[in-house]
Parts: structure tokens; C-alpha cells; sequence
């Protein structure tokens, strides 16, 4: 189960802003380590809210166990579908990552709400391997990596705020 919360010292309009942004998240998924980052779609839906999916090579190594099931050099794409902004600012929607040929279903829902005089970034979602014998330890290897890339994310989008 993933469930992790960021805090920022910007409103949630300025966090949405940014990670609500193909360009940026290419920019965020290089910082991470993922090969030739690429925007595939970035669009408005009927609702009024924001689709982006992008996708990489993943520049994770996976370990030996895994390296049997899951290409070493596969794509990896990242959606998000944001709703449109409530009253109060907060961006609600959900995410997902998809990687070519592993047995893994990862996501769940994600949301940019105000906190006092800035905004949290909430995170919640899962980690299911669909592969006997080995599937408990292919999802706590994507979980710890996950939680990873959500820690690192967190700080380059508090950097890229700060600098504004």
C-alpha cells in the first residue's frame, strides 16, 4: 500500500502548476533516471480537468529474480487524470505507471490540497504482482523504489517552487 504526503510552502494552484505540466514532468522523470523521457499526450478531458501520459526507459536495475520477468531496458508510462480545481483549490485525480511486460498493476489516486498557507501533495495507491512465488518480493522491490522516486520528486518540485 503506498500512502505518502508532501508538504509545500506554495499554494496548491502554484504545486499543480508545475507537476501538472508535461514538460516539467519529462524534466522530472531524467532527474529521476529515466532514459529519453517523452510527453505522449497532454490534454483537457470533457470534465475540464488534465491528462498527461509520459513515457521513459527506465533506467532501473532490477534484481536478479525479477530480471527473468521484467526487459532490463522497458518503457515505462505515467498517467495522471487530473480533475478539474474545487472551490477551495484542491486538484484531485488519479495515477498510474504501467511497465511494458512486468506482471505489476501500480497505482490509485492522488490530490493537491491546501494546508495552511501552502498545499500537501497526497499519494495513495498499490502495488499488485500478478506472478506466483516471486510476486510478494517483485512488489516490495516496486514499492521501495516507488517511495524513492516520490521522496526525490518531492524535493526537486519543492527546489523548482522555491526558485519560482
Amino acid at each position: 500500500m503506498v500512502e505518502e504526503e508532501f508538504r509545500y510552502d506554495h499554494p496548491p494552484s502554484a504545486v499543480f502548476g508545475l507537476v501538472g505540466s508535461g514538460r516539467f514532468q519529462v524534466e522530472l522523470l531524467a532527474e529521476l533516471g529515466g532514459q529519453d523521457p517523452e510527453v505522449l499526450e497532454e490534454s483537457h478531458t470533457p470534465s475540464g480537468g488534465l491528462l498527461v501520459v509520459t513515457r521513459l526507459r527506465t533506467g532501473v536495475e532490477f534484481p536478479g529474480f525479477a530480471r527473468k520477468i521484467v526487459p532490463p531496458d522497458t518503457a515505462v508510462t505515467h498517467t495522471y487524470e487530473w480533475g478539474p480545481p474545487l472551490a477551495d483549490g484542491t486538484v484531485a485525480g488519479t495515477w498510474s505507471t504501467e511497465i511494458k511486460g512486468a506482471p505489476l498493476l501500480i497505482g490509485g489516486t492522488t490530490a493537491i490540497r491546501p494546508e495552511g498557507d501552502g498545499a500537501v501533495h497526497l499519494y495513495k495507491g498499490q502495488i499488485k504482482a500478478s506472478v506466483p512465488v516471486i510476486g510478494g518480493r517483485l512488489e516490495v522491490f516496486a514499492l521501495d523504489n516507488l517511495r524513492r522516486d516520490l521522496a526525490h520528486s518531492a524535493r526537486f518540485i519543492a527546489d523548482r517552487l522555491d526558485v519560482g
